[in-house]
């Protein structure tokens, strides 16, 4: 660096054939977001930040597994195999590239083997936190349970971190150290109670949720009026008034929805 410094805040890896270090569009906003990331954890106690990141990443792996579920036309929950596509799928858009190596019928282990930006390992620790809840965000939105064990953190986190997946519950996890999200399908299952006795006692009615049910299926106004043996103007006024209660402005939104709250299962 011109200054001197030889600590980096956040740095390119250095690792696969284009390696080159070049300048990315992104790379002031991403090390002003660090700055605001360290600036935050000298204000809050280190597990407080730990669940905040661990938290936000469980919720955005969930939100682009549902998305790649909603692109692949299902609703029901995979096999590992089918998950470790959804996993590397959703780490392309956080630019890592994983090992998944799938060990038993219950654990995966995944490594990060390239990614755009590192840091040092005394600042760039909740990097480590962030995939872990976002790993386990997206089995537990893909597979139905996860747990994330985080390996030790190498140099310059992520890159070369390690996690242990662990997708069915047992006697032993719970003595298994620095577990992220335990008990993730419990709280899913939880989420989907609470989540259909509120659009069914508090927003919409058991026509609009039957309705609701059949759009996430991907059938037209047309189809469900035709399912429904209701006229097709009922069946858009009954599209509307389910937009409008749920705060939802689209279709593609509503079938998102449906999704999250697992209206609808095979």
């Amino acid at each position: 660096m011109r200054d001197g410094k030889k600590r980096v805040i956040l740095m390119p890896s250095v690792r696969g054939k284009n390696s080159q270090r070049s300048i990315c569009p992104q790379a002031l906003l991403t090390r002003g977001l660090a700055g605001v990331i360290h600036a935050v954890t000298r204000q809050i106690h280190p597990s407080v930040f730990q669940d905040i990141v661990r938290g936000v990443g469980a919720e955005h792996g969930g939100l682009a597994a549902s998305e790649w579920r909603l692109t692949h036309g299902t609703v029901r929950l995979y096999d590992s195999h089918t998950g470790v596509q959804c996993l590397k799928a959703v780490a392309q858009q956080c630019g890592w590239k994983l090992q998944v190596a799938v060990e038993s019928a219950d654990v995966l282990r995944i490594t990060i083997l390239e990614c755009r930006y590192t840091e040092p390992r005394e600042s760039g620790w909740y990097l480590c936190e962030l995939a872990a809840g976002l790993f386990a965000g997206v089995v537990a939105e893909t597979i139905g349970y996860a747990k994330v064990s985080v390996g030790p953190c190498s140099e310059t986190p992520p890159l070369d971190c390690a996690f242990t997946i662990y997708l069915r519950e047992s006697e032993e996890h719970p003595e298994i150290p620095d577990i992220v999200h335990p008990y993730i399908e419990k709280k899913s299952v939880l989420f989907k109670e609470r989540a259909l006795n509120g659009v069914l006692d508090e927003r919409l009615t058991p026509c609009e949720l039957q309705v609701l049910r059949l759009i996430a299926q991907g059938l037209s106004d047309k189809q469900i009026a035709a399912s429904l043996q209701r006229s097709v103007r009922t069946v858009e006024n009954h599209a509307a008034r389910i937009r409008q209660k749920l705060r939802i402005g689209s279709r593609t939104g509503l079938v998102r929805f449906a999704f999250r709250t697992r209206l609808i299962e095979l």
